[in-house]
């Protein structure tokens, strides 16, 4: 009789001790506590499942009363949490961190079970990567530190990159303000796709840095002093995230109603569905995190010397079920105490169990869904190899046109559809994962599909987990359709072979042609030792074209008259036909006479120049008149354009030098600036000075006042090859042939002076006396 008696008695004191509980709950749920979660940024979908719990009602319920605060710098949470003028605030991986300095911070729970911020730079071209930001203007938002750990594991210290703040404004990336930009993948994304900007994300997890993204925390103060409060502030969120990602068309008329209308309603439903594959709600329970998974964040900060090692995660992360502390019940009561404890510790040690059990199912979950969304696109297979049982994804199946009847749930129904001639290739692929050869299972081969064709795939894997023996027990793989990709292989193998036979032929044609040349300008040379005029003989022509134009009109004018003269002398000459013939031929010929005067002038213009330009040939000039003659055979050239050439030489300068490199070098400086100097200007000026350096040297500028150029650019102007219009008109030899004329042929020094918006100045300083060239010299660096 003593046991009923015993068990009577406890079930009294437990039905006490909930009366009492539930008296004191009923005594705080009558008025709502007023408390402030203070977000990151502005109002969007970020935040949906804050407004779904404060517009539900699921924190009236608790007995809350929330004021949800925009954020604008990011750095908001953090600094109001700790100074407690916000209870709650939305977080990042980053709070370790803080944690680590002595801030008293504690995540509640996580959202995002996968970061989504990124590193946006514009798309520049096939060989662009993450290295190309050295030395690049980047906006870095607050609470990105693992953008900050990507850049280090990729070798990129923070001093590397210019740091400006964030304006949160993608515009700034099209616009050319800054070359990096970091953003959520949900987000700003959208943005630059709506306004057709070519860009490209670069990813944390591209080099195993996968973090959690937002998450929920609060102070250690306020777990403190309002415990039931956090838990219920805890529990009413998750609730609200719940509701919000089952239900994203409703919520975000919700927020465009009553928080934000800077969004578009397209916009927020782009957040939220990219938002589904990082918080994975159907799989994981809404702020769930994993102790290992923190640990893991924790060793990569170490690992890139932002943490110490080791870091103690105790008090970082909240237990919404502590386990309670009843030894107050048990003091006096010996024997029920005793009995209790027992009971408790067996009760502990199930939790446990069940709580380890659940955590890595959650944990194999999280691994399957990762791999999936690294392949994202891609059919998934995930095998069991104990059992042998293989679980083959909806778009596996339908790749090969199978439905789930057609295909068995066993590593068989992969094996019978791998091609018979593929089949040994591949095992050894998988057995050397199995053996740890290969930390990756990649190979790529012909699957049967229904309709009896093969189709090529390129499947992709890993153990992800093994037994204590090191055994393999279970793979994931992702299964990729590459059969377009294998056509293209073939057409480009087909295209390199016609390639190679038509370079081959081209280039015995090419031969041929070289030495015909070779041939014609040895008769060339043997014969009148005449020399490429080059861009003079296309001044000649211009200049000459119009008073040889004009001769060749009044010439064919007077032989018309003169016909129709003789035909007038049959029929019978008139006093007045005479009279007219006579004027008409008198004034036809006074136009030809001055035409071939000027004709003649030009000429001999033209053929000291060439004799310059095309001779090693040294004499006294004056300077003055050498330049004249040298712009007067540009002058085509400068007429095609809106620009002018002005000059400034005192008329005494006379150099006993070599005139035909010194035309090279002003002809080069003048292109150059006609090409490069005024781009996006209507009009500019160049101007040529020259003035006495003491009594034996003479210099010569040569400045534009055109659009500069920049700083990166000016040690390298005088660089062979060096230009930035590559295709454009511009060779990058122009300047490199100036610069070896005025030290190797002139015996001279060259400079350049510029800034962006400035204007550029050349500053040639030469002897009024050139030095002697030996033969090799004159053949290197004389023009021909």
């Amino acid at each position: 009789m003593r046991f009923p008696y015993q068990l009577c008695t406890r079930w009294n004191l437990r039905m006490a001790l909930c009366m009492a509980l539930l008296g004191w709950l009923g005594q705080t749920a009558h008025a709502l506590e007023s408390v402030q979660l203070q977000l990151k940024y502005l109002h969007q979908f970020q935040f949906a499942g804050y407004y779904t719990a404060l517009e539900k009602g699921y924190y009236r319920d608790a007995g809350l009363d929330v004021q949800i605060v925009e954020g604008h710098s990011g750095n908001e949470p953090l600094d109001n949490v700790l100074s407690g003028k916000s209870q709650f605030g939305v977080g990042s991986s980053s709070l370790l961190l803080e944690r680590n300095a002595g801030k008293p911070v504690v995540v509640l729970g996580v959202v995002f079970q996968h970061s989504p911020y990124v590193l946006l730079a514009p798309q520049t071209g096939p060989t662009q990567g993450i290295h190309d930001i050295k030395g690049k203007r980047v906006m870095m938002a607050a609470q990105s530190e693992e953008l900050i750990a990507y850049l280090k594991q990729e070798g990129i210290k923070e001093s590397d990159i210019i740091r400006v703040e964030h304006s949160f404004n993608p515009r700034d990336l099209m616009d050319g303000k800054v070359y990096g930009f970091s953003a959520y993948a949900t987000n700003e994304t959208d943005m630059l796709d709506q306004a057709g900007f070519a860009y490209q994300a670069y990813t944390p997890r591209s080099v195993g840095i996968d973090f959690y993204g937002d998450n929920l925390f609060t102070s250690e103060q306020e777990i403190a002093t309002h415990p039931q409060r956090v838990k219920a502030f805890r529990e009413a969120s998750m609730r609200g995230w719940q509701y919000a990602m089952a239900h994203p068309e409703e919520i975000t008329d919700l927020i465009l109603s009553k928080y934000s209308q800077r969004n578009t309603r397209a916009h927020l439903l782009y957040e939220a569905r990219q938002m589904a594959a990082l918080l994975q709600p159907v799989l994981v329970e809404m702020g769930y995190m994993n102790p290992g998974r923190w640990q893991h964040i924790g060793a990569v900060y170490s690992d890139l010397g932002m943490l110490p090692k080791n870091v103690s995660l105790k008090g970082f992360l909240y237990d919404p079920d502590p386990r309670p502390d009843l030894r107050w019940l048990y003091l006096g009561l010996a024997v029920a105490a005793l009995l209790g404890a027992v009971l408790w510790l067996v009760h502990v040690k199930r939790l446990n169990r069940e709580r380890q059990s659940a955590q890595e199912r959650i944990q194999a979950s999280e691994e399957r869904l990762a791999f999936a969304l690294d392949g994202a696109g891609y059919g998934v297979w995930d095998w069991d190899i104990a059992s042998g049982v293989v679980l083959y994804s909806q778009r596996w199946r339908a790749m090969h046109g199978f439905t789930k009847d057609d295909v068995p749930d066993t590593v068989a129904g992969w094996e019978q559809r791998v091609h018979p001639d593929d089949v040994p290739r591949v095992k050894a692929a998988v057995q050397d994962c199995f053996s740890g050869k290969t930390d990756v299972f990649t190979n790529e081969h012909r699957a049967l599909c229904k309709d009896g064709s093969w189709k090529w795939v390129l499947d992709r894997g890993t153990v992800v987990s093994r037994d204590a023996q090191g055994k393999p027990r279970r793979m994931v793989c992702t299964h990729a359709d590459i059969s377009a990709r294998k056509e293209q292989e073939e057409l480009l193998r087909h295209l390199n072979e016609t390639l190679e036979q038509r370079v081959a032929e081209r280039t015995a044609e090419l031969v041929t042609t070289i030495d015909q040349l070779k041939q014609t300008q040895a008769s060339l040379v043997q014969a009148d030792k005449l020399a490429s005029l080059g861009a003079l003989v296309a001044g000649v022509a211009h200049e000459l074209n119009t008073p040889i134009g004009n001769s060749l009109t009044v010439a064919s004018t007077l032989e018309n008259q003169t016909k129709g003269f003789a035909e007038d002398v049959a029929k019978g000459l008139t006093r007045s036909a005479l009279d007219a013939f006579v004027s008409s031929a008198r004034e036809g010929t006074d136009i030809l006479m001055r035409s071939l005067h000027r004709a003649a002038d030009l000429v001999s213009s033209f053929k000291q120049v060439a004799v310059d330009q095309t001779s090693a040939h040294r004499r006294r000039f004056n300077l003055e008149h050498t330049v004249d003659d040298i712009l007067l055979t540009m002058g085509p050239t400068i007429r095609r354009t809106s620009h002018q050439v002005v000059t400034h030489i005192p008329a005494q300068i006379s150099l006993e030098s070599y005139p035909g490199p010194l035309g090279q070098i002003l002809t080069n400086m003048v292109n150059n600036a006609l090409l490069h100097g005024f781009e996006g200007r209507e009009h500019g000026t160049i101007r040529i000075a020259a003035e006495m350096q003491g009594v034996d040297h003479v210099k010569i500028t040569v400045h534009d006042d055109g659009v500069g150029i920049a700083r990166d650019n000016l040690a390298r102007v005088f660089d062979p090859f060096f230009t930035t219009k590559l295709g454009r008109g511009g060779s990058g030899l122009g300047l490199n042939i100036a610069y070896n004329l005025v030290r190797d042929a002139l015996g001279g020094q060259i400079q350049v002076d510029s800034a962006p918006g400035q204007g550029t100045t050349f500053t040639i300083t030469l002897p009024l006396t050139a030095p002697t060239l030996d033969a090799h010299t004159a053949s290197v660096s004389l023009p021909l």
